[in-house]
């Protein structure tokens, strides 16, 4: 029994320095040497694993205060284990879903272990298998989008978040006394049990997120194997565009006594010309005068104005004939034009 645990410890401390050496490590992820201590930790983890079930270290019906406090620890395994099995790496991406069952698989197990021995309370939702997961998903009634996945609300986020910095700040301090020659068994049991408590916070998150893209990769699964939901997806060729021209006359006649209000027949050049043609309108000559003129410099048009009006006086004093017939014409138009008269239709 004595040589059993020794070989248990040593199995412990190979995990522990395993995963010491992922978190501090500065290579990335997919290197050989991360890959190769993942491999060594999961591989001494399942041997302390098969280990502790044949020694019966632990049982659903004791007390976490039974539980001697050199082997606290060992609860910790499958911890450890979801931990090392989530970071390795496949070749093929359709292998990763597998990676990702086991490590949920072992993350529940831990969080399992820890809520049998109160060291915390568990949403039993996270805990369900796969399967019956499903089943009490399709009876459930679906509540506001977004908000049923949210298993903690804000506030219980923020008073999480306040005891994970305090249980940091604890394990720390701990840490220190645990380095000693001579550790107190409280110190030991204090230390351990707060290395629990910290695991299952981070546990609780990589199973929502292991569980996230365990979804996500059955998806792709699903649309790689069915054919008629990749031929959906694949996008359908458009037609080549062709010119469309429409015409005057197909717009009167789409158009035109169909309830529609009326669209002009003419551009407003057009009927400004032919409005000049019929003498309705008179042309600006070249000294003409506008509102844009006025309104850019108001004294020069004045005195353009004066010097247009000497001008004309002049060449009517000199019987000048262009004048002389423009004066005339003016003089005609207004005589059958009286001021006032305009259109008075619809006024009574």
């Amino acid at each position: 029994m004595a040589e059993s645990t020794s070989n248990l410890t040593d199995l412990f401390d190979t995990v522990w320095k395993s995963w010491e050496t992922c978190e501090t490590t500065e290579e990335p992820s997919n290197s050989y040497t991360v890959q190769k201590c993942l491999l060594v930790g999961l591989t001494s983890g399942e041997k302390a694993i098969r280990m502790i079930n044949d020694l019966c270290l632990f049982s659903d019906n004791e007390d976490l205060d039974e539980v001697p406090s050199s082997e606290l620890k060992y609860l910790l395994l499958p911890a450890f284990m979801g931990y090392f099995m989530q970071r390795r790496t496949v070749k093929d991406p359709m292998d990763r879903e597998e990676i990702a069952k086991k490590s949920i698989v072992y993350l529940k197990d831990f969080l399992r272990n820890c809520e049998s021995y109160g060291i915390a309370k568990i949403n039993q939702k996270l805990l369900e298998d796969e399967e019956s997961g499903k089943e009490n998903q399709q009876i459930s009634v679906p509540g506001p989008p977004g908000l049923q996945n949210q298993i903690r609300t804000r506030e219980e986020k923020i008073k999480c978040f306040k005891e994970k910095k305090e249980l940091d700040a604890r394990i720390k301090e701990l840490h220190e006394h645990m380095q000693k020659d001579h550790v107190d068994d409280e110190v030991k049991r204090d230390y351990y049990t707060s290395l629990l408590k910290q695991w299952v916070n981070s546990s609780i998150e990589d199973v929502e997120s292991l569980q996230v893209e365990l979804e996500m990769l059955k998806m792709r699964r699903n649309a790689i194997d069915d054919p008629k939901e990749e031929e959906t997806q694949q996008p359908k060729p458009k037609a080549p565009i062709r010119p469309f021209i429409i015409t005057k006359d197909m717009i009167q006649k789409s158009v035109f006594g169909a309830g529609y209000p009326s669209i002009p027949t003419v551009t407003i050049e057009e009927f400004f010309e032919q409005k000049v043609k019929e003498g309705s309108i008179q042309m600006p000559g070249p000294s003409g005068h506008s509102m844009q003129d006025w309104a850019a410099n108001p004294e020069k048009d004045k005195e353009d104005r004066e010097k247009e009006e000497e001008e004309k006086e002049r060449k009517i004093e000199e019987d000048d004939p262009e004048t002389l017939q423009k004066a005339r014409n003016w003089d005609d138009w207004k005589d059958d034009h009286r001021r006032g008269w305009g259109n008075r239709q619809n006024m009574g």
